[in-house]
């Protein structure tokens, strides 16, 4: 008998798979970092539900055909990741508000064949910042690092909240302001500001409350790479980084710590996110505490 793969083990293996089995995917690339599988599947079998949660590595060309297939070998839903979750909203039969609102998707579900796309992230970063400190929202600024499906899903959240400044810092300029556009039409008043990368937006970080990391960057522990500079970051600061991988703080997170901010980090946002990913697929109260549990044993 063949050794089961590396970090699998013999608890996480005892999901049962027959020919009445709901399959639920994460399309992504990369995908083999998630931990919603983890999470989800402990979801499931939690739940009693027959039901069974797999990655699924897409790439960006290959994005049509694995919706289409989704539908196709009948799969009940499946979450979405970077990089697709803009490019899946115009792939989908409808949008509920949540998506059509960001332009992001971030979970899909299949009901008979109609593929409707949802965003669960925006709720998600709330009920996670809500976990770790208290914000009055209407003085709290923000900067979001990032202009994808992401950093859309959260501006928007933080616009609906009432804050009232939100800047946008992202690699490419056009990208920011396309966020810049959509916040200005959703929420006429919110003052908004895009920022390409090479411009200091040393000054955006001192006047913010909030510090947002919705990019990959600093995902391999350089911060070199993280287009901020971190010296500015003070004990005022709320700073959170959507990144998330093994055991400790984010390169981003070690050194707001030392600055002395309150920090949240992304396993929050992807619990609830998926937490509310779950009741959308199953109509079943998700069982919160065994998914952060799931989190927590990485």
């Amino acid at each position: 008998m063949n050794a089961l793969p590396p970090r699998l083990n013999r608890k996480e293996a005892k999901v049962h798979i027959d020919g009445k089995t709901r399959l639920i995917g994460i399309l992504g690339d990369p995908v083999a970092h998630s931990l919603s599988p983890r999470m989800q599947n402990a979801a499931f079998q939690a739940a009693g539900l027959n039901f069974c949660y797999v990655p699924l590595r897409v790439k960006q060309k290959q994005l049509p055909a694995a919706v289409e297939g989704l539908r196709a070998m009948q799969f009940r839903g499946a979450n979405v990741t970077i990089p697709h979750k803009v490019p899946a909203a115009e792939l989908l039969d409808c949008l509920d508000r949540s998506a059509a609102r960001t332009g992001a998707v971030n979970t899909i579900v299949n009901d008979a064949g109609k593929l409707t796309g949802y965003n669960t992230d925006g709720a998600g970063f709330i009920a996670a910042l809500a976990e770790a400190v208290s914000v009055e929202f209407p003085s709290a600024t923000a900067v979001i690092l990032g202009a994808g499906g992401a950093a859309r899903s959260v501006a928007v959240a933080l616009a609906e909240k009432g804050v009232p400044r939100i800047a946008i810092i992202n690699r490419t300029l056009a990208k920011a302001r396309g966020l810049k556009a959509l916040l200005k039409l959703e929420f006429p008043d919110i003052e908004a500001v895009a920022v390409g990368l090479k411009e200091k937006c040393d000054d955006l970080i001192i006047s913010s409350k909030l510090l947002v990391n919705a990019t990959s960057l600093g995902m391999d522990g350089d911060l070199k790479r993280l287009p901020v500079a971190v010296d500015k970051l003070t004990e005022g600061h709320i700073v959170c980084d959507l990144v998330y991988g093994g055991p400790g703080d984010t390169a981003l997170l070690a050194a707001a710590r030392e600055k002395g901010a309150t920090l949240m980090g992304g396993l929050g946002m992807l619990l609830h996110q998926g937490a509310a990913s779950f009741k959308l697929w199953t109509s079943a109260q998700p069982p919160i505490e065994v998914m952060r549990k799931a989190l927590e044993s990485q």
